[in-house]
Formats: structure tokens, sequence, C-alpha cells
């Protein structure tokens, strides 16, 4: 009895904790181990952005903030990213020393403190599950002048060991009685080579169309250097150069081809503390080289909070700046800032 009796007690207290740890039907036990000492079973899936998805049966998908998890231990085969850039490949168990985390392959393990972590993906995830993306819609409307603006905005990334895909687009649209309508409209499709020492190489091709800056259509393709600056778990900050070429269609006047150099950024910041937050900055400069003197300046932000899974309120602006404009007497500037209903998958 004296035996049995504190056994009795132990069986009864892990017993709900064991229950809330169910793993996915048919999947290998993974095991997470937080700083309270609680251990969630279940199929890692992926971190990143200081988040660990954790699948369940019980609890379906869960989001668990890196900086809480102590260790990881996970029989598939994942592919793991350093701060550094550098990639790993093994399956994950808890490291020899605290905060660490061991990868273990045929070759030999390689043993990487947690917050040296940048990313963890599973190898065999499928197609599918690679993508993430989000949608933003959002709106106003003023009644004394009618005026009535419209904004749709979408990402889309796709992300491998050794390269990231993106699809970006934007659309403002204002109507007002008895002006002409006006619209703000742009497509990006960029491609990312990544090395190993946070250098990379990156080209776009972008289609945008701003009549208040004076032009109808313009096409162009960037390609250049970048190199991840700043990465830690809340922060990452990527800045680079390159060459642009565009082709120009201006509202009134002929096609023109431009060549320019291209400078700018890319900063995020995000939290998970409640409220979730995720700001996003960047900005671009471009510098006329066959029109000397001429200089343009792209810049985005936004920042939003989750109100539950998935779903978030933001704010987004934008500014313009042609210090030339392809039509002669249009405006040298154009901003917006708008609030958001949005939806992150």
């Amino acid at each position: 009895m004296r035996v049995a009796a504190p056994l009795l007690l132990a069986v009864l207290a892990a017993g709900p904790a064991l229950a809330a740890a169910k793993p996915p039907s048919g999947g290998k036990v993974d095991v997470v181990v937080l700083s309270n000492g609680t251990r969630v079973v279940g199929e890692v899936r992926s971190m990143q952005r200081a988040r660990l998805e954790l699948g369940t049966d019980d609890m379906g998908t869960i989001q668990i903030e890196w900086e809480n998890v102590t260790q990881v231990t996970a029989p598939e085969f994942f592919e793991v990213e350093k701060m550094s850039g550098g990639l790993l490949f093994g399956s994950l168990r808890a490291g020899p020393g605290e905060g660490t985390l061991e990868v273990v392959a045929d070759w030999g393990a390689e043993t990487v403190p947690l917050h040296e972590v940048a990313r963890i993906q599973r190898v065999k995830s499928s197609f599918w599950s690679r993508f993430k993306g989000s949608i933003d819609v959002g709106g106003s409307y003023t009644s004394a002048s009618e005026l009535l603006q419209l904004e749709l905005d979408g990402d889309l990334r796709f992300r491998r060991p050794r390269f990231e895909a993106t699809a970006t687009a934007s659309a403002v649209v204002t109507q007002q009685p008895e002006v002409d309508d006006t619209r703000r409209s742009s497509l990006a499709l960029g491609y990312t080579r990544l090395f190993s020492n946070r250098h990379r190489l990156f080209t776009r091709a972008t289609v945008e169309q701003n009549r208040e800056l004076g032009f109808e259509l313009r096409g162009g393709l960037l390609g250049g250097w970048a190199r991840a600056l700043l990465r830690n778990a809340r922060n990452e900050l990527v800045g680079g150069a390159g060459l642009s070429v565009n082709r120009e269609k201006p509202v009134e006047g002929e096609t023109t081809t431009n060549l320019e150099a291209a400078a700018g950024f890319d900063y995020a910041n995000f939290t998970y503390d409640f409220p979730n937050t995720d700001i996003q900055v960047s900005a671009m400069g471009y510098l006329g080289l066959n029109q000397w003197g001429r200089y343009r300046l792209e810049s985005n932000a936004s920042l939003r909070r989750e109100v539950f899974s998935d779903f978030y309120f933001g704010l987004r602006g934008y500014a313009s700046y042609d210090s030339a404009p392809a039509t002669q007497g249009a405006q040298k500037s154009d901003w917006g800032l708008t609030l958001t209903l949005g939806y992150s998958f």
C-alpha cells in the first residue's frame, strides 16, 4: 500500500497531460517540452518566425512560441536553418546541454542552441504546406464628399532550403462623383537564391499602374544582391542593392525605357504575446542612369494584430515619390493609409 498509493497519485496526475498530448492518428510521436515542464505530444510540422506548429488530434493544430520551448524530439527528417543561414538535415532530439537541439543524420549529429534556430521544415511535408500567404481587404467612405476608397492586397510565398519564391499584388480604387476614378495597382513576382552565409541573390519582375504619378503602365525587372543584416527570434532586417530596367508608358507622351540603380531594405518584427503583432516595412530607392537626376522612392508598411486564429485587423500604408514624373505636370508624390481585415494561411 505504501508503494501503491504514491504510484496511483502519480498516474492520476499525469493522466490529463497525457490525454491532452494525444498525437495525430497514425502519426509518429513527436515530443515538445516547454519551459514550465509541460510535455506536448503531437506532430512537429514547421517552425518559422519564432512559432512552432504542432499537429494534435484533441487540440488541432497549435502554435507554440519558440522561446518557451526547451526540448524537441522528432524522428522524421527535417531541414533546419540557422540564424547564420547554414542548413542542417536530420531528425531532432534534445541536445546534450540545456537549451540545445541536436540534428541527427546518418553522417553524424550537430548541436545547435535553440535561440540560433531560424526555421524548421519537415522534408516530406506536402507541396501545398510549403505555401504561406495572406489576404487583406480594406475600405473607407466619407458621406460629406461621397468619397469611396477600396483596397485589396495579397501575398503568397513558397520556401525551399535554397530558394524562396514570392508573389504579391495590390490594388487601390478611389471613386468620387464628378471626379475621374483613380487607380493604383501592382503585381510583383520574385525569386531569391539563399546562401549559407546570410547572402542572397534576388530577381523581381513587376507590373504597375499609377495615373496619379503620370504613368499608365510600367513593367520592370530588378536584380541584385542582398544580405540579412539582422536576424533573431523577433526581428529580421535585409538590405540589398542592384540594377533595374523598366519600360514606362506615360498617360501622355511616348513610351520610354529606363535604366536605374536601386537600393533598399525589408524589415519585419513579430511578437506573439497577446495581441499577436506583426510589423513589416519595406523601402526601395531608384536613381536614373540614362535619365540622370531623376530618382524614385517606393515604400510600404503594415501593422497586423490578430483578433482570433489566422484573422487579424491591420493598418496598411504606402508612399511613392518621383522627382520627374513620366507625364509632365503629374503629381510627384502619392500616399495612402487604410484599415484592413485580413486572413493568413
